[in-house]
């Protein structure tokens, strides 16, 4: 549950109230009944879909408020993400978003089971008595406690700067951060478990971030933020525009960028009460040009044919070189890339979908992002293709059309002989965006 206007993020159980996920909070809702129902005090403005009021919403509040989303915290029920705001009116404050964070798994066929690989592990270390040390160096101990397989093991600079404190404060125990034969950190043994990494969707219109448990492979939080490259141009053709007719548009899109993904990091670490420097790997894709800002990397190429790109390798760098800010020693690794519209994010899509291990069946695969991305295949043979498809899905073109923003109608229902739509918000309708769209399309065909 997100709650404005502090944006606070609280894991509450599916079927609790309101009123129950923030009773472990701060936040002080104003109620005198505890949550009985019955003084009409504890309400909230839900922006996010919500369920028809109860018997005590209709007894304690208006048919206005009831229409403007407001809800008793103690009869609202989650079944799913909410969004609730706690004050007066949201609009005079904040601008709302409906940006889509969740994922659901619709059925195994096509997704194969792998063990879990982490990228980074935490190995305990024990070094050898003071006595029995005879002069050897800080990290050739590390690697002798180590045992064999670890004698070439090769330390970040961040790591040999603060070894010599860190081997003093543990008493020599300690647990070694492991990329590979890369040693990244020696930190407290009692933080062996906790090891964490991120994951970045690099979106043309949004960005989408998240901490991944590298222990047993969990989510711990997500959260999401528009890009902030919008006002500099809608889509990727548009940016490249700006790149190519201001001298500094390359620095001002990835200064942008990277400021948005380190507010969204704060913001999740804020939240998991995850500690910065336990961060020590994240993962970043998005469609070539994204990739290219991501890294202050020339998109110039991709603006014309041949729509030639820097580079489309999957890159291992150090964070701390883009500009994140995660552990000092943490990587970064970006996604491969196919071609300048094919980029890191459908790449992801295959790897993930299965696709490679088919070998009869024909598998069609969509991201229909700004940057409309699409493959068809199997095994045998893939092939890829690109198109703009944003503006068909944020209103370009569109009468009344707009993006998921407070008042555009998000979803469109037919029931009972009655249309019915549902507004983000949950405001006066001020346009319809791609979800409400594709719905109404669909209710107009059946």
């Amino acid at each position: 549950m997100n709650v404005l206007p502090d944006d606070l993020w609280v894991s509450v159980q599916a079927g609790k109230t309101v009123w129950d996920g923030l009773q472990e909070t701060e936040v002080d809702l104003g109620g005198e009944c505890g949550g009985l129902g019955k003084c009409g005090k504890c309400r909230v403005k839900v922006l996010s879909a919500i369920d028809s009021p109860s018997e005590e919403d209709r007894e304690l509040l208006s048919e206005e408020e009831l229409e403007q989303g407001i809800r008793l915290a103690c009869r609202t029920r989650l079944d799913q993400d909410m969004t609730v705001y706690l004050g007066e009116e949201p609009e005079a404050v904040t601008e709302y978003f409906q940006i889509l964070t969740t994922s659901h798994m619709l059925g195994d066929r096509y997704i194969p089971v792998s063990r879990l690989q982490p990228l980074v592990v935490k190995l305990p270390v024990s070094l050898l008595p003071e006595t029995d040390r005879n002069g050897i160096a800080n990290l050739d101990q590390v690697r002798l406690a180590m045992g064999t397989g670890y004698q070439e093991l090769r330390p970040s600079l961040h790591c040999l700067r603060t070894l010599p404190e860190r081997l003093g404060e543990s008493g020599f125990q300690g647990a070694a951060v492991l990329y590979d034969q890369y040693l990244l950190d020696l930190q407290e043994s009692e933080r062996a478990n906790q090891t964490y990494g991120m994951v970045f969707d690099l979106g043309t219109s949004t960005l989408v971030g998240k901490i991944l448990s590298l222990i047993d492979g969990s989510e711990v939080a997500v959260t999401s933020s528009l890009n902030s490259q919008y006002r500099h141009g809608p889509d990727i053709i548009s940016r490249l525009r700006y790149i190519k007719e201001h001298p500094r548009g390359l620095e001002q899109l990835h200064n942008l960028l990277i400021k948005d993904l380190n507010q969204i990091t704060a913001r999740l670490l804020e939240v998991s009460g995850v500690r910065q420097d336990e961060i020590f790997v994240a993962v970043a894709a998005g469609n070539t040009t994204m990739q290219h800002l991501l890294l202050s990397l020339s998109p110039a190429g991709i603006a014309e044919a041949p729509f030639s790109p820097v580079v489309t390798d999957g890159l291992i760098l150090t964070a701390a070189d883009v500009g994140l800010n995660l552990h000092p020693a943490a990587l970064l690794h970006t996604m491969p890339m196919k071609a300048g519209y094919i980029g890191g994010d459908l790449i992801s899509v295959i790897m993930t979908s299965g696709v490679a291990e088919q070998k009869d069946e024909i598998i069609l695969g969509l991201d229909l992002g700004t940057n409309g991305e699409i493959f068809l295949g199997n095994g045998e043979r893939l092939l890829t293709c690109s198109a703009a498809a944003g503006p068909a899905l944020e209103g370009a073109r569109v009468s009344n059309g707009m993006i998921a923003r407070a008042g555009a109608i998000e979803g469109v229902t037919f029931e009972e002989g009655q249309l019915r739509y549902r507004v983000i918000g949950n405001i006066k309708p001020r346009g319809i965006c791609g979800s409400g769209l594709v719905d109404l399309v669909a209710v107009l065909l059946d």
